[in-house]
């Protein structure tokens, strides 16, 4: 059994789009955390400002309620939504 994170069961039944498929896209977001860590933005979003870091999941639900949100305007992990 898959354990869903919150996030994607919510974003899931607002926006239609299958929770397997976000889970993609949040697993995506957790590994573009882990290799670029310089655009990750701070809890404030500022990109390479101080103070703390958002964390993975922050980056990857982020990214996750983004996709639901715009869909085929999110400009990414558009190959999950055909």
């Amino acid at each position: 059994m898959v354990r869903y994170p919150k996030c994607v069961t919510s974003a899931s039944k607002r926006s239609g789009i299958s929770k397997s498929k976000l889970l993609k896209s949040y697993k995506r977001g957790i590994g573009a955390w882990k290799t670029n860590p310089g655009s990750v933005r701070n809890i404030r979003g500022v990109k390479g400002g101080s103070g703390p870091k958002m964390s993975k999941e922050q980056w990857a639900c982020a990214r996750v309620n983004k996709l639901a949100r715009l869909k085929k305007r999110a400009g990414y992990d558009l190959d999950l939504l055909r």
